[in-house]
């Protein structure tokens, strides 16, 4: 492991049983509904349980060993689910935005973008209040139209910057009890790795939620 906090052996295990969950192979094993507590404890012990339980396959053991591999001592090893699942939380949102809704917007801008030219010289009558005002040109409303999309992509990309600022290495309530002093920036530069985008640690982890969300608005 990267600290020597575990064996290789076992920390190789958890790595592969990961993996399988990150692929899909081990979806049946996460019955829990999403409506749960904020911190989604009921979702990381899950698969704290499922992980450990796939590593005592691995290892030719029964399901429920942990004589090689524990939950909470080796897979939730400097991790809590006050850190960890807000942190999920904000890569999947910021990989969504990324991926597939700032693309969508860009297509759509473009495509308004092009009406608005080509309805250019198509006179219409304006209306306010559901009665007939004055003319307005149809590539003009379209226009607006484009211009309403791209100020949301904007608004999308700074969001993402805001997202990409996560909670890991704060445990339970924030002050990091518990972990080694480098998972939070260790972490956060594999996931950047992994994913081709920058994330960094929190400036703060008892940053409160208000201000989140007034950074997201």
């Amino acid at each position: 492991m990267i600290w020597g906090c575990l064996m290789r052996e076992r920390s190789a295990l958890i790595v592969q049983a990961a993996k399988e969950v990150v692929e899909g192979k081990l979806d049946d094993h996460f019955p829990l509904d999403i409506f749960q507590t904020g911190s989604g404890t009921s979702t990381n012990t899950n698969a704290n349980e499922v992980i450990a339980n796939r590593c005592a396959q691995l290892a030719g053991k029964a399901i429920g060993s942990r004589e090689l591999v524990h939950p909470n001592d080796h897979v939730n090893m400097g991790q809590s689910s006050n850190d960890v699942i807000p942190s999920a939380i904000h890569i999947s949102a910021a990989e969504q935005l990324k991926n597939c809704l700032i693309p969508a917007l860009a297509k759509l801008h473009t495509a308004l973008a092009a009406k608005a030219k080509e309805f250019w010289n198509i006179m219409k009558i304006g209306r306010t209040h559901l009665m007939d005002a004055t003319p307005v040109r149809l590539g003009q409303e379209f226009s607006g139209y484009a211009q309403q999309v791209a100020y949301a992509k904007e608004r999308a990309q700074k969001s993402i910057e805001a997202l990409r600022e996560l909670a890991l290495g704060g445990t339970a309530v924030g002050t990091g009890l518990n972990r080694h002093v480098n998972l939070p920036e260790k972490c956060c530069g594999i996931c950047s790795n992994t994913l081709a985008s920058l994330f960094t640690r929190q400036k703060t982890t008892l940053k409160r939620k208000a201000e989140k969300t007034r950074s997201l608005k």
